[in-house]
This record gives structure tokens, C-alpha cells and sequence, in this order.
């Protein structure tokens, strides 16, 4: 990871104005190994959704240290032993125009399964309801020893959640351990 990083930073501080904060990293793996599609002053989500169960640390202390200037140690954050999966349940018609309005059920009983159901498209209807209301409606996240049970959970508790037209992707994880060798040979 560093070695696709390290040059972003040292540009920033050769222009002086080095980085300090929360930088957010995009990465594809081509064939050609993987490379950097974009970088950003913010956590990006869901991402962030599937890594914060994971941090050993206050991360609000450690973004207040970065913005009064008196960040101790820099670099990686200390996490819990484990891996976490984020899914993302999008709406009908996503991503070109997603279908809204459909009512939601089951957030209760996803809930006992995950750490954390995230709301990204989703209002209440006229009668109280939550109901679709964007593309990605919901993100379910869930922590395991490895990312095998992480995903198992996540897909788990997605299975109790119900709109008409949900859609979710029924690939993810399956080329992670492929993709972090990758990301590694690069150091």
C-alpha cells in the first residue's frame, strides 16, 4: 500500500503543503497490478463503513490531533484482529435511474446480525415508512474472524432486508485474496 501512496505524499510536501488527515485512496487492480484512480481529503463510503468496526482507536481524537497539528505518531491506525464486508443494497434501476418510494422491511431482524445497517437512500413515506428514496439505499456491515465469516454474516443479515427491486451484488470478496497479493508485490 505504501508504495502507491508514499508518492502522492511527497509531492504534496515537495510543494509544501504536506498531508495531514484522512486520506482516502482508490485503487483498481489491472493487469498490470494496481494502480491509483483517485485520492481524497475524506473517508469515501462505504469503504469507510466497512472499516471503521475494525479500528482499535478513537478516530475522532486522531482527526482533532491531525488538525491541531499534534499527530504523534503518523501513519497506519491500530485495528482489531479480524476483517469486515460491507454490501451495498441498491435500488431497481441503479445506477441510471433508480426506482424510489418502495417500502423497506426487515431492518430489525438484519440488524441482530450486523454491526452496522447505514442509510443512504432512504426516507420515511407518508405513512412512516421507510421507503427507497436513491440508488444506494442501504449498506450492511458485518465483522468475522476472517473475511469469509465476515461476508457469510453480511450476506446473513442482508437476507433479511426486503424492497422491491433490491438489488446486491453477489460477488463481493471473491477476489480479495488475489487482489492483496497483488497489492502487496507493489511494495
Amino acid at each position: 500500500g505504501a508504495a502507491l501512496v508514499q508518492p502522492v505524499l511527497d509531492a504534496l510536501a515537495a510543494r509544501g503543503t504536506p498531508f495531514i488527515g484522512a486520506l482516502y485512496v482508490g485503487v483498481m487492480l489491472t493487469p498490470e497490478g494496481p494502480r491509483v484512480l483517485e485520492c481524497n481529503a475524506r473517508l469515501g463510503d462505504p469503504e469507510a463503513q466497512a472499516l471503521l468496526p475494525l479500528l482499535d482507536v478513537e478516530l475522532a481524537s486522531v482527526l482533532l490531533s491531525c488538525a491541531q497539528g499534534r499527530l504523534e505518531a503518523p501513519g497506519v491506525l491500530p485495528t482489531r484482529p479480524g476483517a469486515s464486508a460491507a454490501l451495498t443494497l441498491a435500488a431497481a434501476g441503479y445506477p441510471a435511474a433508480a426506482r424510489q418510494g418502495d417500502p423497506i422491511a426487515g431492518l430489525a431482524d438484519a440488524a441482530a446480525s450486523a454491526e452496522g445497517i447505514f442509510h443512504a437512500g432512504t426516507a420515511r413515506g407518508a405513512g412512516g415508512e421507510l421507503v427507497t428514496a436513491g440508488g444506494r439505499v442501504l449498506s450492511v456491515v458485518a465483522t468475522g474472524d476472517d473475511l469469509a465469516a465476515a461476508l457469510r454474516r453480511a450476506y446473513q443479515a442482508a437476507a433479511c432486508i426486503h424492497f422491491e427491486g433490491m438489488t446486491l451484488r453477489r460477488d463481493i470478496g471473491r477476489g480479495a485474496a488475489a487482489c492483496a497479493r497483488a497489492f502487496h508485490a507493489e511494495e
